[in-house]
């Protein structure tokens, strides 16, 4: 079976963010297109059918590609940020750390999956009735 190509890339990002793309084989360059990778895992694993959607035209590879590009900019945050002080005690001094955000590098947001999920008519929800005949 073939690998689908990534959802999303690092010149994607980086065309975003109005910064230079990273050169190939940098440390930064290969973060980056694993942070890519990931996002398109998880667009994968957690949206119905993307990639047959995408080539059927129902959903727009555009809002794909935001959605992914904004995954990767909160996982480079995280990453950035890594532990963050939470709080000092006195009079003697002790700081707490805590994670920056969950342990996932590249998560989705519920927003996220709804943005990407096929939208359900009001109408096929609402009551109905059905007349028997005797």
């Amino acid at each position: 079976m073939a690998t689908p190509p990534t959802l999303v890339t690092a010149t994607d990002v980086t065309k975003l963010l109005a910064a230079d793309l990273p050169g190939e084989g940098t440390p930064e360059r290969a973060q980056l297109d694993e942070l890519c990778e990931q996002a398109s895992a998880e667009i994968r694993a957690r949206v119905v059918a993307v990639d047959a959607r995408i080539a059927a035209g129902s959903l727009s590879a555009v809002r794909v590609r935001g959605v992914a590009v904004d995954m990767v900019l909160a996982a480079l945050e995280n990453i950035e940020l890594g532990f963050r002080s939470t709080g000092e005690t006195y009079p003697e001094i002790g700081t707490t750390q805590v994670a920056a955000a969950n342990r996932l590098t590249v998560e989705m947001t519920a927003a996220q999956v709804a943005a990407l999920s096929p939208v359900v008519s009001d109408a096929a929800n609402g009551m109905y009735s059905v007349q028997m005949s005797s």
